[in-house]
């Protein structure tokens, strides 16, 4: 097959190819074949008739149509690869130049994407890592208090904050817009369960009461069928509970099952865990703040096909998402007022700026020439495996390890730069300090996957904790 390359504008090459007699009669007997298979000839069975009577019956140029579907992709990507292009996830753009009496195909190809990088060694970061509070560990150890409340019966009015056992059935003209049948229902403030004010409403009733009101219905309120109506609720008080927080106890400490034995063991895990998470925030932030400097001092060559072909990805993971809440797309756009080409524009602008990040990131990981090793590879993957989002994935394959290698070198890269960039401010007060603030590099997810968050640690809850968390 012949063809000639010209390396055109906007990181592209262009392929003029002239496919030779043999290969064109391959394809168009293929297409006979199919052409015959499905399109009834008067006095022939489907799939006999010869192909010069199919040809007679569609035409040559239908015929030809048909070829092109299959010929198409393979001369253009026995060309590419004959032309020693490097490999492109983007499709070509194939344009049929001339069909008689020589098929000519132009197909445009998308160069890899280069970026090549500023100056990075001069970049200078001086965030600094904060530090865990008091403030903060209080906050987490109310939370705790929380889970391990209990309720009791009162005979006084309810209040904010109460738990009430009702039943309760609010219509809007005629029709029944709520109805909970002996369950249990927290006053908060602000509440929109199961409409705004509602809770409010139920504020001073005793158990044994009953009360009927009239509730507005926001505009904005998510079922346009109730919006801006008004609900009338008949509600049937059966208990009010009050809350009661446990006191921070060495009891209480031991009760949570982490091994602790008395509340300094606790605030300590607490503290611990918030610093860790401090540290990784903290890592993650300083992270896009280097990627985001890397793309503004960055010179990039990118073909608008491939630009094109991200694009496609962002909108086809945009929808996959809506379709998880069965939300169509096409809705989605209506319901934000915008049109079709202003959705495409952004997820232009965001496959852009995506595929320039991930570029200076792995352009970085060549510069600074860092390495990995098949131990880490292996530990990586090992950790990956105990992640629900792999358990059916198979990673002990090529494909697996070289991906994993790359996110690694990623990785490594970036916190080469912050070896090299990162001087945050230090007073004589915080130099003195016992804790450091020197930047968090990046943790092996093995320690951080042993380390159990005293805040998330499965409390011992009663049966009406569990029926308020409903």
């Amino acid at each position: 097959m012949k063809f000639t390359r010209e390396d055109g504008e906007n990181h592209q090459a262009v392929l003029h190819i002239e496919v030779e007699e043999d290969r064109l009669e391959k394809h168009l007997q293929r297409a006979h074949q199919k052409v015959s298979a499905r399109v009834n000839i008067p006095g022939f069975r489907k799939g006999k008739a010869p192909r010069s009577i199919v040809e007679q019956f569609v035409g040559r140029e239908y015929l030809l149509e048909e070829a092109l579907e299959t010929l198409a992709p393979e001369a253009v990507a026995v060309a590419v690869e004959e032309s020693d292009i490097p490999s492109s996830h983007a499709p070509p753009r194939v344009n049929i130049v001339e069909r008689q009496p020589v098929l000519k195909i132009d197909a445009t190809v998308a160069l890899p994407p280069v970026a090549t990088l500023g100056d990075y060694k001069k970049l200078k970061f001086d965030d600094e890592l904060p530090s865990v509070t008091n403030e903060q560990i209080e906050e987490q150890l109310t939370q705790i208090r929380e889970s391990q409340a209990t309720w009791t019966s009162v005979t006084r009015a309810a209040k904010l904050g109460d738990m009430l056992t009702l039943t309760a059935r609010g219509v809007v003209e005629g029709e029944e817009f709520s109805n909970i049948d002996g369950g249990d229902v927290i006053l908060d403030k602000g509440s929109m369960n199961p409409v705004p004010g509602f809770s409010e409403f139920l504020v001073g009733m005793k158990a044994d009461g009953s009360k009927e009101f009239d509730i507005e219905i926001p505009f904005d309120y998510p079922n346009d069928k109730f919006s801006g109506k008004i609900a009338k609720f008949s509600v049937a008080v059966a208990d009010v509970k009050k809350k009661n927080l446990p006191k921070i106890t060495n009891a209480l400490a031991a009760s949570l099952g982490e091994d602790f034995k008395t509340v300094a063991e606790l605030r300590t895990r607490i503290s611990d865990n918030l610093q860790a998470q401090a540290e990784d925030s903290f890592r993650r932030a300083l992270e896009e703040k280097i990627i985001d400097s890397l793309v503004d001092g960055a010179e990039f060559e990118v073909s608008p096909i491939t630009i094109e072909h991200e694009t496609e990805h962002v909108l086809e993971d945009q929808q996959r998402q809506l379709a998880q809440y069965n939300i169509d797309f096409q809705q989605y756009i209506q319901g934000i007022g915008k049109s079709q080409e202003e959705i495409v524009a952004e997820a232009k602008d965001s496959a852009e700026l995506r595929l320039k990040r991930m570029l200076v990131v792995d352009t970085l990981s060549e510069v600074t020439d860092v390495s990995v090793s098949d131990e880490e590879i292996m530990t990586e993957i090992s950790l990956m495996q105990n992640l629900p989002q792999y358990a059916n994935e198979k990673l002990d394959t090529v494909e697996a390890r070289d991906a994993v290698a790359r996110i690694l070198r990623r990785r490594h890269a970036i916190d080469r730069v912050i070896e090299i960039t990162h001087r945050p401010k230090t007073s004589t007060k915080k130099s003195k300090a016992k804790k450091s603030t020197k930047t968090p590099q990046s943790k092996s997810k093995s320690s951080a996957s042993k380390k159990k968050t005293a805040s998330t640690a499965k409390p011992k809850t009663s049966r009406a904790d569990a029926k308020s968390e409903k």
